[in-house]
């Protein structure tokens, strides 16, 4: 019995790390508002964009190539670092209604200033982005 309880123990400890990667959803037109812990200063981070466009066939076919955002980033301390980014609306996966964007966005990122960061994502042009269903960030950490 001990060794069943023993062997149950160092599974659970073993199962309880940090995920190296996380997910975040913000649902509607935007602005789109991320949380992202940077705390780790011995890990890069990357950062990928993905969304999902809906609309008619015609609307899908008559898409912009491309659309300019905004990222906003909002430091600890709160200083704000703003830049402009252009987000491919290729489609990985599409549909006669929809169309599923997965971009990678900035990658192994070291920020000068660990901490808890906002990253705040506008559209340049609404237009551009009309039938987007919200936007999420994969935030994946890792070590060399």
């Amino acid at each position: 019995m001990r060794k069943v309880a023993l062997a149950l123990l160092l599974v659970l400890l073993a199962s309880c790390r940090e995920p190296l990667s996380t997910e975040q959803f913000v649902r509607g037109a935007g602005p789109y508002v991320f949380t992202v812990d940077m705390s780790d200063t011995t890990a890069a981070y990357d950062f990928d964009l993905y969304t999902r466009l809906d609309g008619t066939h015609t609307e899908m076919l008559t898409l912009q190539p491309g659309a300019l955002i905004r990222a906003e980033w909002r430091s600890p301390s709160d200083s704000l670092l703003v830049e402009k980014v252009y987000l491919p609306l290729r489609g990985e996966r599409t549909t006669y209604y929809s169309k599923d964007i997965y971009e990678p966005y900035r990658a192994d990122v070291r920020p000068a200033e660990p901490g808890i960061w906002t990253l705040t994502i506008r559209a340049e042009d609404r237009a551009q982005l009309l039938p987007l269903r919200g936007m999420g960030l994969v935030i994946k950490k890792h070590r060399d």
